[in-house]
């Protein structure tokens, strides 16, 4: 059905039975007429032999011809449109051609209106000249376009310029063809296959922008809903700017789109063709991707008026108008601005470069002082090398002399234990001579070695067995508990070594006296004092 995209969506959104309807109906519609009934009705509208008389009987149907033609092409099937359009019936170049015909027919219309119709008549003919000249101007790659559209227009006036077609085209004026075939070529374009044809075609465009000579509003608001639509396209907007040269030439405009905005500041009152007008400025000059042409383009705008319009027309009570002014004015470029935010932009791009300049010596500074430090860094990690080293070797030199140190206290408790046994054992001396052991003592240290020797063990002997008799009788049966007990033998005298210990050259072993007996060396001069009385400390007697 070839429906547009919002169409599409409302008839997805259909049940299948609507869905269903809809096919039937599509299927049991039946064409009315064939698209060449609709041609050849149309090319008998323009054929300059008719008869006024029978022209006047044919151009009172034209409209209604017109109608039915646009309604079939609305919405008959594509393959309708399709042989419409095709190689055989030219449908495209018929209604073009009625187009021109019928704009043709108002354009001399306005003429008599203002001069009469023999005026009328010659302005039409020097019109017609004045295009024949713009073949002059063909060679030139910006004018070709505007050349042939122009040889164009000059062929269609010389057909249509005599006096008997101007007669008759004040009868096509008077009837509203201009606005149904435009809303024909609407219906072609609505399918991709007639866009395109209309793109392709060398007149269709500039007889569309040419239709904007007319007095109904809706019309000329329907033109500029259709060039707006060819100026979204890719080649497009350089379509139009070349049609509006060539109506620029043929309506003899001094500046171009000097006639849209004299309609745009004439139609204050129709809101409908104002946003149009609007929509269709703001699609000129802002899809255009190069800014110096947007600039140019807007000034073009801004010359003819524009600026100061929608100043005044800024709080319209027109929500769609507002819209698009506010789009406009949104877009524009404020070609002072830009020549300000060209000279600030010439200064800081000076600034940029000095601060550049400024950069590169800084950087240039920083590499040395980095390259300095880098040395430094290296120096000092080969120092933090050497002392981890040295730091190892003290680790190393601490854990032996720690370790020295531990066997030194373990000697030193040792010797500390030896000297409180011997503290021990002189205190023991000491009861002992309180008890009356010294005499036996001075006996025994004037005897032999081997005597006194024989004599220890006799005593530690006798010592013994008094100790186990005293055992045994503490076992057994007390049978006499008044009996006298012996006095037990006093204990042995320490032994005395004939010489002291050698001492080892610059030891530091402190003496101290043993025994404090200085008359047995009186009594006894064969006893040594020191081998009796000294021992050196911290050396175990053997």
């Amino acid at each position: 059905m070839n429906l547009p995209p919002d169409k599409a969506r409302l008839l997805r959104q259909y049940d299948s039975e609507k869905k269903w309807d809809l096919i039937c109906d599509q299927e049991r519609f039946q064409v009315k007429n064939p698209p060449h009934t609709y041609i050849q009705k149309l090319r008998g509208y323009v054929d300059p032999t008719v008869t006024r008389k029978k022209f006047r009987r044919r151009v009172q149907e034209s409209t209604k011809v017109l109608r039915e033609l646009e309604i079939s092409l609305r919405t008959n099937h594509i393959r309708w449109v399709r042989e419409f359009l095709n190689d055989e019936n030219r449908g495209l170049d018929v209604l073009v051609e009625y187009l021109s015909f019928a704009q043709c027919a108002v354009m001399l219309d306005f003429e008599g209106q203002e001069s009469g119709e023999e005026g009328a008549l010659d302005k039409a003919k020097s019109w017609s000249r004045s295009i024949e000249d713009l073949h002059q101007c063909a060679g030139q790659p910006f004018l070709s376009a505007l050349a042939q559209s122009a040889r164009q227009s000059a062929h269609r006036y010389n057909t249509f310029t005599s006096s008997k077609t101007l007669k008759n085209s004040r009868l096509v004026s008077q009837k509203d063809d201009v606005h149904v075939c435009i809303m024909c070529l609407r219906a072609v374009m609505n399918y991709q296959y007639g866009f395109n044809m209309v793109m392709s075609h060398a007149h269709a465009v500039n007889e569309i922008a040419l239709s904007l000579n007319n007095k109904s509003s809706r019309t000329k608001a329907l033109v500029l809903e259709l060039l707006a639509a060819v100026c979204l396209v890719r080649g497009g907007h350089e379509i139009i700017l070349s049609a509006f040269d060539n109506f620029k030439e043929v309506c003899k405009e001094k500046h171009r789109f000097e006639k849209l905005m004299e309609y745009f500041r004439g139609e204050d009152g129709n809101i409908d063709f104002m946003v149009a007008c609007m929509q269709f400025i703001n699609i000129v000059v802002h899809s255009v991707e190069d800014m110096n042409f947007r600039v140019h383009l807007q000034y073009e705008f801004t010359k003819l008026g524009l600026d100061d319009f929608l100043e005044k027309s800024r709080h319209t009570e027109s929500d769609k108008l507002a819209v698009q002014i506010q789009a406009y004015l949104d877009n524009v470029f404020d070609v002072g601005g830009l020549l300000e935010d060209a000279e600030t932009k010439n200064v800081a791009l000076e600034k940029v470069e000095e601060l550049e300049d400024h950069l590169s010596h800084v950087t240039e500074k920083l590499l040395e002082v980095e390259n300095e430090t880098m040395t430094k860094v290296a120096e000092l990690e080969k120092q933090l090398l050497q002392k981890d080293k040295d730091l190892v070797a003290i680790k190393e030199t601490y854990e032996s002399t720690s370790s020295q140190v531990n066997t030194l206290r373990r000697m030193i408790e040792e010797k500390d234990a030896a000297f409180r046994r011997r503290a021990d054992l002189e205190k023991r001396l000491r009861e002992l001579e309180q008890q009356g052991s010294v005499g036996v003592l001075r006996g025994v240290a004037a005897r032999p070695w081997g005597q006194r020797r024989r004599r220890r063990r006799r005593v530690r002997d006798c010592g013994r067995s008094h100790g186990s008799a005293r055992a045994a009788r503490a076992g057994g049966a007390r049978a006499d508990p008044s009996a006298d007990l012996e006095p037990p033998p006093p204990p042995p005298p320490p032994p005395l070594h004939p010489r002291p210990y050698p001492l080892a050259q610059g030891s530091s072993c402190q003496f101290r006296p043993l025994h404090p007996w200085p008359h047995l060396c009186q009594e006894h001069p064969r006893l040594s004092f020191s081998a009796l009385a000294y021992q050196p400390s911290g050396l175990r007697s053997r």
